[in-house]
Order: C-alpha cells, then structure tokens, then sequence
C-alpha cells in the first residue's frame, strides 16, 4: 500500500485503512502508513475492524466519498497512474463500473509457480476480464449494486460477478504488482483456498448474476495441442489443479 503515496493524480484522494486482525505489528505498520499519505496530500484513516475481509471493506467504505473507489490489499504495489488511470475509465458515461489494472507477479524462485502463472497469464479470461489478484475499483454507480459484503473469502470475484462482461475493463496503461504463491505447497495451498473460495459463493443464497463457468480453461486445452511451446507450463497448471481437485475431496486437518 505505500505505492499510493506515489501516485500521481490531480483529484482528491481518501486512503481508509483498515486493520482487521489482532496483531501489533499490523496496527503499527498502518499508523506508520497513514502519516507518510497524508504527507503528500491523502486524507487518510486508520479503522480496527472485526477479522475477515468483509468486515474490513464494510467498515472502510463507510468512510469513503461517493466516487469510484479502489480495493486494494496490503501487498499490492501500484505503478504510479494506477489510481488516475482507473478513475478515467470509471468516470460517468464510459459505460464501465468494475476495472482493475493489469496484474504482474513478482519473481519466484520456483520453477513450478513460474510455469503455472506462465500458463495461468495467457488464458483469455485473465487477458480479457478483470481478474483481481489484491487490486480492483468499482465506479460510483457500480458500488450501488450492493449494500454490505457477504461474509466470504472471495469479495473479490463477487464483487465482479455483479458486473456484465461490457462492464468490465481491463487497464492496461496501469499494473499492479503481487507476490505469488513461490513453491509447489504454497501453490498448492493457494488453490484449495481458490477451489474453496469459489464452493463457498455458489453456496450464497443469491449469486449474482455474471457468475463465471468452468468453458474459460477449454482454451488451455486447445493451446496444449495446437502450441507445443505451451505444452510444458500447461501441463504444470493442469497437474496442480489435478492435485488439488483430489486434495479437496479429502477431510481437511486444519486451516489451509
């Protein structure tokens, strides 16, 4: 989050903070932040909040003004029009309500995780739609589609789930930078959180109404066969999900 101190935007810009765990060092790290932004000019609050991610964005976006509004998790590193981009695209008459910059992982050391996101990055729903790894907006109009979060882990697809695919935008003048899952059993973890994540939506009572199907990695497939310089990171990808498909019929220990 210190890449908001950075940006470079003309408007007004109100940061709220929100701290939703129990740990010192989270708190501390938040009240070290909010100085450095109002430094340069952000009004910037600090929230406690109850644990979970729904509490924290409730919470938080009871403090920010009717404008298109950015969620953005605490490792997500911004470029420096990130913010001014988005705001451009969010604005009344562009027809687009739910954007986000385009994503960059940083550098793993895993020969496994960089073959996955390889292959992970040329499917054409990651190219084309959104998809929020730590960072999207929603503009002022599109927030109104929806009072308080669910209590889910994925806030992220659900919030973009309530927005058709010509709604959507990619940014692609903008990035935002993310630190990936380095390692098979991080991988590995990070999907059965996915897998669980998305179980845990279609559980809604209500599932909004651009829910996503499963035909966006028939395209994997096809690639497969048609570019054998794909071959190797898409079969990585297809045997991670393989692992996790089986792990997640099994009883679970403990957190994942």
């Amino acid at each position: 989050m210190m890449s908001l101190a950075a940006q470079r935007f003309d408007g007004d810009l109100t940061v709220v903070v929100a701290v939703n765990d129990d740990r010192p060092d989270s708190l501390a790290v938040a009240e070290l932040l909010a100085p450095v932004l109002r430094g340069v000019g952000v009004e910037c609050t600090v929230v406690h909040t109850a644990p979970g991610r729904a509490a924290a964005l409730s919470a938080a976006d009871r403090f920010l003004p009717r404008a298109p509004r950015l969620y953005l998790d605490q490792d997500a590193a911004l470029s420096t029009h990130a913010v001014a981009d988005l705001a451009a695209v969010l604005q009344p008459g562009t027809g687009v309500h739910f954007a986000a910059p385009a994503v960059r992982f940083a550098a793993c050391r895993s020969a496994v995780s960089r073959a996955y996101f390889q292959a992970w990055s040329r499917l054409p729903y990651v190219q084309l739609s959104p998809v929020a790894c730590g960072a999207y907006a929603v503009s002022a109009a599109g927030r109104g589609r929806w009072g308080d979060l669910p209590a889910i882990h994925s806030d992220d697809k659900w919030v973009r789930w309530h927005f058709a695919p010509h709604e959507r935008r990619v940014v692609g003048t903008s990035t935002y930078e993310v630190l990936p899952p380095d390692g098979i059993e991080d991988l590995v973890r990070a999907r059965l959180r996915y897998r669980r994540g998305n179980r845990e939506l279609r559980a809604l009572a209500q599932v909004p109404a651009h829910a996503d199907d499963d035909r966006r990695y028939q395209h994997l497939v096809r690639r497969m066969v048609m570019r054998p310089a794909a071959w190797s990171p898409a079969l990585v990808m297809v045997a991670v999900h393989a692992a996790v498909a089986v792990l997640d019929h099994q009883p679970r220990r403990g957190p994942a």
